[in-house]
């Protein structure tokens, strides 16, 4: 990791990975990066991590601590509120790309990778980790490749009592649930019918039910996972991930593709601003200092 920082943490900040696409890449990856907004989406730093690969996940600890996982270079970057790099602890060798605070302070990441030997290779597990990074469990979490058949656990969600964790692997047509109690999976909660029959990134808001980003619009599941219909969004077929800000007021949703980012209210879905943050295929994860 290159010594770089961040400007100190403030409420409001917004964190977006900003590649350096090799364009001969087969898929994409180039040298990490992340960008820091204030509240505006104004810049106020850049910062490389010093590897190749691709972003895929953001979170903000209890702690204040941002989190950086690049599944595809297997790492994991950590920046205290100072701004500063600290030190990672030891944690298993997989390509890890989400990551779900608890409550008590553990948090779950996913293997974002489920493919044989190889740049890809890894089970799409998700696992257990004491806030000092000490591995807890496993859970032999449920995936289905993708398409291109090595993504395992892409995106997850927690249930509002921290029982059922709900995840997809990207490009697929199913959200499954695994029972983090028993550490059973409990099968496909949902699975998409209509073409092109692909998932993406999932949230849970603040009234229970599931938001699904379906490339060109989002749908809501209910806690039975039925449909409870489907939010329209910009034109564009790049929409593929959700996060709900801290206040649960509103969501942004991601457009991977184009690199824009559309803010709706909760729980009206009323179109708030469209930024187009010039970043195309990278707008992989965002969040926001609560």
């Amino acid at each position: 990791m290159t010594d770089q920082s961040f400007k100190p943490f403030t409420r409001g900040d917004f964190f977006v990975p900003t590649p350096l696409l090799d364009p001969a890449a087969r898929y994409p990856t180039g040298a990490s990066a992340v960008r820091q907004y204030d509240s505006d989406f104004v810049r106020k730093a850049d910062v490389a991590t010093g590897r190749t690969g691709l972003i895929s996940g953001l979170g903000i600890g209890p702690d204040g601590m941002l989190h950086i996982l690049d599944p595809q270079a297997r790492g994991l970057d950590l920046y205290a509120p100072t701004g500063r790099p600290v030190p990672v602890p030891p944690h298993p060798d997989a390509g890890f790309g989400s990551i779900l605070f608890e409550a008590g302070g553990t948090y779950l990441m996913g293997e974002h990778l489920c493919g044989g030997p190889g740049p890809f290779a890894g089970q799409g597990r998700v696992m257990r980790f004491a806030a000092d990074g000490q591995l807890l469990a496993s859970f032999d979490t449920e995936t289905n490749g993708g398409v291109s058949g090595f993504l395992g656990v892409t995106h997850m969600a927690l249930s509002s009592d921290g029982q059922t964790l709900y995840h997809v692997s990207e490009t697929g047509a199913s959200v499954y649930a695994h029972d983090l109690v028993e550490n059973r999976r409990l099968g496909a909660f949902y699975t998409r019918t209509d073409p092109p029959g692909m998932l993406f990134g999932l949230a849970m808001l603040p009234d229970g039910r599931l938001a699904l980003a379906l490339g060109s619009m989002m749908r809501l599941l209910g806690s039975d996972g039925v449909a409870h219909g489907d939010i329209a969004l910009p034109a564009g077929r790049g929409w593929a991930n959700i996060v709900v800000r801290p206040g649960g007021n509103s969501l942004f949703v991601l457009d991977f593709f184009a690199g824009r980012v559309v803010e709706l209210t909760l729980p009206g879905f009323r179109l708030l601003r469209l930024v187009d943050l010039g970043n195309p295929q990278g707008m992989t994860s965002l969040v926001e200092v609560p």
